[in-house]
């Protein structure tokens, strides 16, 4: 069983810092996303806001952290139930 936690804590983390890395590697998390828009009859140009999300290191970076140490907590409870299992043979 922990090592199925740790599995898939371990692959949570890959999947986390994969979004990090694809939304740009931030480090504060964005809701909105600055767009140019061109006014073709007077050629002017405006800044509006367009809803996106965009993950920041500020909630990656904890929720990797937290995954990791449980991926680590697992594997390690895995290992030890696995020696204990060898001695009891």
């Amino acid at each position: 069983m922990w090592r199925a936690i740790s599995l898939t804590a371990f692959v949570l983390v890959l999947v986390i810092g994969a979004r990090w890395v694809s939304d740009g590697s931030q480090v504060f998390t964005k809701d909105k996303v600055q767009v140019v828009v061109r006014d073709e009859m007077f050629g002017t140009e405006s800044t509006e806001w367009k809803e996106e999300f965009l993950m920041g290191l500020d909630l990656a970076g904890p929720a990797g952290g937290a995954l990791l140490a449980l991926g680590a907590f697992g594997w390690y409870r895995s290992r030890k139930r696995r020696e204990l299992e060898r001695r009891t043979r």
